[in-house]
C-alpha cells in the first residue's frame, strides 16, 4: 500500500499536483486486516474505520448499517418537513 501512495505522489507531481496529508484517510477491509503505517507526504495518514463517500458510507467491514440508516433519517427528517 506505502509503495502505491507512493508512486501515486510521484505522478502527481510529474503533473503539477500534490497530495495533501491532512485530506488523506486510508481504510482497509477486515479481509485483508492490513493496519500498517501508511505516509503521504512524510507524514502518517489517519486510518478510519468508515467514511462518507459520494453520498454514501463506506465501512472497512463491508456492512452498510451506517448507510442505510443514515439514509432512513434522511427520509424521516424530509418527511416530517413535508407534513409541517
Amino acid at each position: 500500500m506505502q509503495q502505491t501512495t507512493t508512486a501515486l505522489t510521484v505522478e502527481a507531481g510529474k503533473v503539477g499536483l500534490c497530495t495533501n496529508p491532512k485530506k488523506c484517510k486510508v481504510l482497509t477491509s477486515t479481509v485483508r486486516n492490513d493496519r500498517t503505517d501508511i505516509q503521504t507526504a512524510g507524514l502518517e495518514t489517519e486510518k478510519v474505520d468508515d467514511f462518507f463517500y459520494l453520498g454514501s458510507y463506506i465501512s472497512h467491514n463491508g456492512s452498510c448499517e451506517k448507510d442505510v440508516r443514515a439514509r432512513i433519517w434522511k427520509n424521516e427528517k424530509d418527511m416530517e418537513e413535508e407534513v409541517c
